[in-house]
């Protein structure tokens, strides 16, 4: 469930709504030394002020479940947030479970369930939580929300199931003439996931949100390494850009000159995260003045391939907005056909 330990709650079941202790952890709560993350259930704020979204979400999770009945099974955001896949919303406050015997989605101030059954593929068991398997997660995800989270939870689990595969040991040079055998792998295995994803959906009960469902299987991918790059994916189709070529690798004499995000025929897209030049681990020690003359070697190298002669660059603002996407797009050559 999370790569880093989550803090102890404290319940005050444990002790009595009326003890000392209860009392004391509503006193302390009022001090700011604990936090409520759930009605009777309490952590340090030390620890919780350390936490991620995600990570906080985790604990609430944790918290909600001791409240239920045993074996509730975790869903929709909450069990995205379990298996730590992208997500447009974020982890949320709610707490989403299934509750196979409603006919209708019931919401509360910090919980939501939805009605629904499982079958036994379709729940796993992440750190002791029981929770939607990412395939059912990505469908449920897919079937009630947007485009964009369905086709960021689904690229992570295709993504996934590649990296399961063996597929991106990237920490290897590989040689160009396994680039080929390369691709078709990840192909391979994101074509075994998709279906899955698609025995999932045959599986479930209803047709509300199918089609949906199956629009945003078709159109996820492998090959997006975060979920920056899933939302600029959707804004080129949005924009009316041919489809890209996704993660090319180019080569010279050398070997590997570079990775490319997005390739339109000699035209070449990166899509360029904050976390690029301001998270010091991804700089790999670097200054962010080192990594933009890094790129600019980069982008030198991929030019004297002969195979790339216009480079362009966006980030999140780019996508979000649009019209800045749509620009750099038409400066690189690349037609947009606005789309129905």
């Amino acid at each position: 469930m999370s790569s880093e330990p989550l803090p102890a709650i404290t319940f005050v079941s444990t002790h009595g709504t009326h003890s000392r202790e209860a009392e004391a952890l509503r006193r302390d709560t009022r001090r700011g030394l604990v936090v409520r993350v759930h009605p009777g259930a309490y952590v340090p704020s030390e620890d919780w002020t350390r936490l991620s979204a995600r990570h906080r979400q985790l604990v609430r999770v944790r918290a909600v479940l001791a409240g239920l009945p045993p074996g509730t099974v975790v869903s929709h955001e909450s069990a995205v947030a379990v298996h730590g896949l992208p997500s447009v919303r974020g982890a949320g406050t709610r707490v989403h479970v299934l509750d196979p015997r409603r006919d209708r989605v019931r919401t509360s101030e910090r919980v939501v369930r939805h009605p629904g059954s499982t079958d036994a593929g379709d729940v796993v068991e992440v750190d002791g939580v029981l929770t939607t398997s990412e395939a059912r997660t990505a469908i449920d995800i897919a079937r009630g929300r947007s485009f964009a989270d369905g086709v960021l939870c689904t690229d992570g689990v295709l993504r996934r199931a590649a990296v399961g595969a063996g597929c991106f040991g990237w920490q290897d040079p590989r040689p160009q003439d396994g680039y080929e055998e390369h691709r078709a792998r990840v192909e391979r295995a994101a074509n075994g996931a998709r279906h899955e994803l698609g025995a999932r959906l045959g599986s479930t009960t209803g047709t509300r949100g199918a089609e949906a469902a199956r629009r945003v299987v078709a159109f996820a991918s492998p090959w997006s390494e975060n979920g920056g790059e899933s939302l600029c994916r959707i804004a080129l189709h949005e924009l009316g850009a041919p489809p890209p070529g996704l993660q090319v690798e180019f080569h010279d004499a050398q070997g590997l000159a570079g990775r490319c995000d997005f390739v339109f025929g000699s035209s070449v897209l990166e899509f360029d995260g904050k976390v690029k030049y301001d998270h010091e681990a991804v700089r790999g020690g670097l200054t962010p003045s080192a990594v933009v003359k890094a790129e600019k070697a980069r982008e030198r190298r991929l030019m004297r391939t002969g195979q790339v002669t216009r480079i362009g660059r966006c980030d999140a603002d780019d996508v979000r907005e649009r019209a800045p996407l749509a620009q750099i797009m038409r400066d690189l050559g690349v037609p947009l056909r606005r789309r129905s």
